[in-house]
């Protein structure tokens, strides 16, 4: 017993959907995980966290500087 009309008038406009959203997502809301570890001479992949790495004193201070560029800090 489907209806045959569901009426969307909470949608119908780009500013009306804005309003009635349950969940909005915003880069300053997010956790970039970084972690440094001593003694390394390249960043180390983390097995149990896929696309993390464990950095240099180097590379952690370039994936910062790029995630300020992207939006993810500040």
């Amino acid at each position: 017993m489907f209806p045959e009309h569901r009426p969307r008038r909470l949608r119908t406009t780009p500013a009306v959907r804005r309003l009635v959203a349950e969940t909005t997502v915003r880069p300053r809301q997010l956790i970039l995980p970084m972690f440094v570890a001593e003694g390394l001479s390249e960043p180390r992949p983390i097995g149990s966290m896929p696309g993390v790495v464990q950095h240099t004193r180097e590379s952690l201070r370039k994936a910062a500087t790029e995630a300020v560029e992207a939006g993810a800090a500040g």
